[in-house]
């Protein structure tokens, strides 16, 4: 069972009490029995509660993405593609000074984008200055884009996901992915493969193959499955020259309890 990294308390909690955080009910003051309210974690989710904005899975989710992937993924400029709501963007605003500029990219806005981002800068209100709400579809991200920057893709459902590891290619820029809807995906694995190994893994193999063989490192990470049963995340850097890094691991490893 993958550990809690944002919110290490519901570790310690019977396994049926923590599957409130996979809750789709609204946040609300009432989930705040869970959270210590004194860290910029817990004012955030506060902040949330009491403006009832989103509903609990979709918090915990993005905090424990978040906590994986900020090592790896922190740029002066990130973009939040598929951004839905935006908070996980709106994170890395808010607790990474690196991050100078966040996109948050989505073909809509989210009814709840601008309660989000009011509770995010209430806290941090220096996210206000670091943050823009773009209206596109993800066909038309690449005018947004920076070289060497860093993608998000906690909503890209299907075919999208594989449109972001495309995105991450043609600029160079780190991908931190946690793919879902399978059924739509664009990048087919060989059928051999998805017969063994079902669908889903055989098309996060093939997309990390695929990375692999753009010259990107491939991480394999996961959230509680409490949270969702979909939660591997795909965490993708550019390799530099070789002498700059030192040794390289080419593993896909979802299993070292240090990066879960």
């Amino acid at each position: 069972m993958t550990l809690f990294k944002a919110f290490r308390q519901f570790n310690t909690v019977d396994p049926e009490e923590s599957r409130i955080v996979g809750s789709r009910g609204r946040l609300d003051p009432r989930f705040m029995t869970w959270i210590d309210g004194d860290t910029l974690y817990g004012r955030i989710v506060q902040e949330l509660a009491n403006r009832r904005a989103l509903p609990i899975k979709e918090v915990m989710e993005s905090f424990e993405f978040f906590e994986r992937t900020r090592s790896r993924v922190r740029h002066r400029f990130l973009a939040d593609l598929c951004c839905g709501h935006g908070l996980t963007g709106m994170l890395f605003a808010a607790a990474e000074r690196e991050v100078e500029e966040v996109i948050l990219l989505d073909r809509a806005a989210h009814p709840n984008q601008q309660l989000t981002l009011e509770a995010v800068a209430e806290v941090a209100p220096w996210v206000r200055d670091k943050v823009r709400f773009v209206k596109s579809r993800l066909d038309f991200a690449h005018l947004e884009l920076r070289p060497n920057g860093g993608i998000l893709a906690l909503h890209a459902c299907g075919r999208r996901t594989d449109q972001c590891i495309d995105l991450a290619i043609q600029f160079g820029g780190s991908l931190a992915a946690m793919p879902c809807c399978y059924a739509m995906s664009a990048v087919k694995a060989p059928q051999a493969i998805a017969r063994y190994l079902g669908p889903e893994l055989a098309s996060d193999v093939h997309r990390s193959y695929r990375l692999e063989a753009a010259n990107y490192q491939v991480q394999w990470r996961h959230i509680p499955e409490q949270i969702t049963p979909m939660n591997r995340i795909l965490l993708a850097t550019a390799r530099r020259p070789a002498g700059l890094d030192g040794e390289l691991s080419n593993t896909i490893d979802g299993t070292n309890p240090n990066d879960e």
